[in-house]
């Protein structure tokens, strides 16, 4: 099962741009311009895009894909007080898989009681839970795909 961890939510849309923008051009060697060109478009319309917070939302998917990054669409669901969650691909679990969902869930049951007795942090706490849905998504995936092998081609 693969997990990774939880990233900061921007604090504001411009802000997710940006770390989206950064994480283009950190990982990816992605400028600006390169950016535009694979979204067949401008240099000088991205930049008007992501100056005034007006990206139409028909490029967003788009724009997640070349940057490889995703604050901009964690952030608006955020805003809309909505949870994204990473579904991936389904594989066929095992013993393992299903005792470390156990473990996730009784960790996240724990902290979030921690929280409530103000023994732990508000971050703890949405880390905590965060893990716990992200490995049940995994998990009903994989039950949705039961039906439905895919073929590793990697």
């Amino acid at each position: 099962m693969n997990r990774h961890t939880s990233k900061p939510l921007p604090t504001s849309l411009r802000a997710a741009f940006e770390a989206d923008k950064d994480h283009a051009l950190a990982k990816y060697r992605r400028n600006t311009e390169r950016l535009a060109e694979l979204m067949a478009t401008t240099p000088a319309t991205l930049y008007k895009w992501l100056e005034t917070d007006a990206m139409p939302a028909n490029r967003l998917v788009l724009w997640e894909h070349i940057t490889g990054s995703d604050y901009v669409v964690r952030y608006l669901a955020a805003t809309a007080h909505r949870v994204v969650i990473d579904i991936p691909t389904g594989r066929a679990a095992a013993t393992p898989d299903v005792h470390a969902l156990q473990t996730t869930l009784n960790s996240a049951v724990g902290v979030l009681l921690d929280f409530m007795a103000g023994h732990s942090d508000r971050d703890t706490a949405l880390a905590a839970l965060g893990a716990g849905l992200e490995t049940l998504a995994w998990h009903r995936e994989n039950v949705r795909k039961f039906d439905q092998p895919e073929l590793d081609l990697s």
